[in-house]
């Protein structure tokens, strides 16, 4: 099992369990599907800069058609959902950018 501690400046730490694909903070434990812990750690990867919907599909779907179909969309939404547990931390929509992960260190 492989857990990585991310610590905040509050002195708190979110486990990252890579193997299981969980956040773990304080009490809560986040799990996240195999497709959303891509979307996630590319994300993370890739902060404070935004990541367009472009890289996101070459990302899952390994090319860079833009599909008519929302799907990206509704993996960033059940993401937000999850990562609002982890306090500071949250995924911005930057209108003519993508999105961008927002992992705030303080309280």
């Amino acid at each position: 099992m492989a857990v990585i501690d991310i610590p905040r400046a509050d002195g708190s730490k979110v486990k990252c369990d890579t193997e299981a694909r969980t956040l773990s903070y304080y009490r809560y434990h986040v799990r996240f599907t195999p497709l959303e812990w891509k979307i996630l750690v590319y994300l993370y990867d890739h902060r404070p800069n935004p990541v367009s919907r472009n890289d996101l599909i070459k990302l899952i779907w390994g090319q860079s058609k833009v599909f008519p179909t929302r799907t990206i969309d509704v993996h960033i939404s059940s993401i937000r959902k999850k990562v609002a547990y982890i306090k500071g931390a949250r995924i911005e929509s930057i209108y003519g950018k993508g999105y961008r992960l927002i992992m705030l260190n303080r309280i």
